[in-house]
This record gives structure tokens, C-alpha cells and sequence, in this order.
């Protein structure tokens, strides 16, 4: 009896306190479960970003973008899912590393969790995030020397400029190079012994690089003892290559072959070849210039000099080997006059 008694009043106390549970989940701290943004190629004005967040249903979202001045209202689209976009302006100052904090509140309390994603995708966040490039620059340069520039003598050098670099003097237009140790941040050192076959003074000119990255400086001072702060310039840029040419090569044969009958080639007269090359006559090129095979007409002066072997019953098959990797061979009725090795340019 005593046992019923006791179980009855133990539901009895539970079903009265089921209530005030249920009071104590619904006003416990909100939950964000989920933050995250379609990452985007670039943050320039006009672009979308778009959140969503997870977390307690039927709160009140808003997110805080470093770079934007007002903050951004998030919709509760579903229980506990919030979405909403932001289009960056022309007054905004969003960055590949802005901070976006998200805000969920419900009943007078308060959750705050940063994005872990960053705006941009991994190949944009990776460029927009490598250290600029260090200009490389010779602030200044000083010699010294024991005397005078003769046999036995040492020259000091000092120079300034942008640490972690290898640098380097050059004496004698380069017929002596000293290396240069940075014995502290930004400052080479190094010495030279003359030479008793030296011929030094004062106004003879070193030469100084410096080489950091890709990036190549030079300044110049002469051996007078002194420091300057030169002027220096960068290593100058080397041309683009000429473009490729489609018809252009080189012959690498000419073959002779005996025809019976009136030959039916394509002959000189007819366009075939011209034996003009930069100033050049038929025949008389050196090989180190460029004769050109005309494609519809072969001109006056190598008309006249092949005209002379047009009813030869001699074919001559030219073979050229084309910048491109290709071979063509055009078959004439005359010697056109070119020798293995010559260039030459289709132009036809």
C-alpha cells in the first residue's frame, strides 16, 4: 500500500513539473549549427553573397560584414534555416579576409559565431593573400681602400638595399666578381685584394647587382672611396620572340630526275620559284638570305634567268623543311638556282 502511495505521488510531482521543463528549453541560449556562404571568384562591387545559418527555430538572424556599415537581416525560410543575400556597393570595403559574425537571438538571449569559410573561392583567396612583392632597390653604396688602388691594397665595399638578396660587385667589366655577404639585415659586405695586374683608380667603375626573386638591380660607383646613393635600374627586359613564320623553312635537298617528253612541271615562268632574295639574282644567293617561292607571279629578273632552261627535259625537285615541322617539295621544270641550306618563304 505503502509503495502504490509513493509511486502516485512521484508521477503526480513529475506531471507538475513538465511544464516549468518546457519553459526552461524554449528560453535556454539559441544554437547555430550551420554558417556558410557561396563563395564567390571576386569582391567587387555588384557581387552576391549569399548566406545561410542553421540553428534555433523561430529566433531573429543578423549578420555583421566587416567593410559593409549595415548589418544584414537574415529570413527564417524554414524551422531553424536562415538565408539571405548581400550585393556589395560602390561604398563598401569588403576584403578577401573581412570577418562575418553571425547573431541569432530568441527570447532575450544570444548566440555569435564567426564564418569559418572565406568570401572568396580557394584559388581567389589564395592570390588575393600572397604578399605583395618586395620592391627591390640599392639605397646605397660606399668603398673604401687602404691606399692607393695598386698590388696588395683592399677595397671595402657597402652597399644598402633590400634584404634577402644575392648581391654582387664586378670589377673589370666583369672579369672579377666579388660576392657579397649581408652580415645584417639589408647590409652587404665584401672585400678585394688588388692584383698587381689590375689597372684601378679612382674613377674606375663597379659594378653592383642585386638579384632577389626574379627581379635583377644595378647601380654603378667608382672606386673613389665614398658612399652614394645611386640611381638604380632594372635589368633590362629581354624581347619578345618574332612571331613564328607559317611558310618559311629551309631546303634540305635538291634532286635532279632525267623526264622523257616535253616536261609539264611547274615552272619558273609560271610562278613557281623566284630566285629573288632580298636583292638577290637567281642562283647567286650566298645562302644567308632569304629567297622567297612566289606563289602566282615570279617576276622580271627571275623570269629572264630561267627562261633560258624552260624546254630542258630535267625535272628539279626542291624538298624544304618548314619552320613548322612540316616538308614540302615543289617539282620545276629549271633550276631555281637555290642550294641546300638556303631559306626560304612560301608565299603562295
Amino acid at each position: 500500500m505503502m509503495s502504490r502511495t509513493y509511486w502516485i505521488a512521484f508521477l503526480l510531482a513529475l506531471i507538475g513539473l513538465a511544464p516549468w521543463v518546457g519553459v526552461q528549453a524554449q528560453s535556454g541560449t539559441p544554437v547555430i549549427r550551420s554558417f556558410t556562404v557561396d563563395q564567390v571568384p571576386e569582391l567587387v562591387p555588384g557581387t552576391e553573397l549569399v548566406f545561410r545559418v542553421g540553428g534555433s527555430a523561430g529566433g531573429s538572424l543578423q549578420l555583421d560584414i566587416d567593410g559593409v556599415a549595415s548589418p544584414l537581416g537574415l529570413t527564417e525560410t524554414s524551422a531553424g534555416m536562415y538565408a539571405g543575400a548581400y550585393t556589395i556597393s560602390i561604398r563598401d570595403k569588403v576584403r578577401h579576409d573581412s570577418r562575418v559574425l553571425a547573431t541569432l537571438r530568441l527570447d532575450g538571449r544570444q548566440t555569435t559565431v564567426a564564418l569559418s569559410q572565406t568570401l572568396l573561392t580557394a584559388e581567389a583567396h589564395a592570390r588575393a593573400s600572397a604578399p605583395a612583392p618586395v620592391p627591390v632597390q640599392i639605397s646605397r653604396i660606399e668603398t673604401r681602400n687602404t691606399g692607393a688602388l695598386t698590388g696588395g691594397h683592399v677595397i671595402s665595399f657597402i652597399v644598402d638595399a633590400t634584404p634577402g638578396g644575392l648581391a654582387m660587385v664586378s670589377l673589370d667589366g666583369g672579369k672579377s666578381t666579388i660576392p657579397l655577404t649581408e652580415e645584417r639585415t639589408g647590409r652587404y659586405i665584401g672585400r678585394y685584394t688588388v692584383k698587381t695586374r689590375d689597372q684601378f683608380s679612382d674613377a674606375t667603375l663597379a659594378q653592383f647587382s642585386l638579384v632577389l626573386a626574379d627581379k635583377t638591380m644595378r647601380a654603378a660607383k667608382p672606386l673613389g672611396s665614398g658612399a652614394v646613393t645611386p640611381v638604380a635600374q632594372a635589368a633590362p627586359v629581354e624581347p619578345a620572340p618574332a612571331p613564328a613564320c607559317d611558310g618559311c623553312g629551309v631546303v634540305v635537298s635538291v634532286n635532279t630526275v632525267k623526264v622523257k617528253g616535253k616536261p609539264n612541271y611547274v615552272g619558273a615562268i609560271a610562278g613557281g620559284v623566284a630566285g629573288a632574295a632580298l636583292g638577290n639574282q637567281v642562283g647567286k644567293g650566298d645562302g644567308r638570305t632569304l629567297a622567297t617561292v612566289l606563289g602566282a607571279v615570279g617576276g622580271a629578273v627571275a623570269g629572264r634567268e630561267v627562261e633560258k632552261q624552260v624546254r630542258s627535259d630535267t625535272r628539279y625537285d626542291l624538298t624544304v623543311k618548314l619552320d613548322n615541322g612540316t616538308t614540302r617539295v615543289v617539282s620545276y621544270d629549271a633550276n631555281p638556282g637555290l642550294a641546300v641550306g638556303t631559306k626560304v618563304r612560301f608565299d603562295g
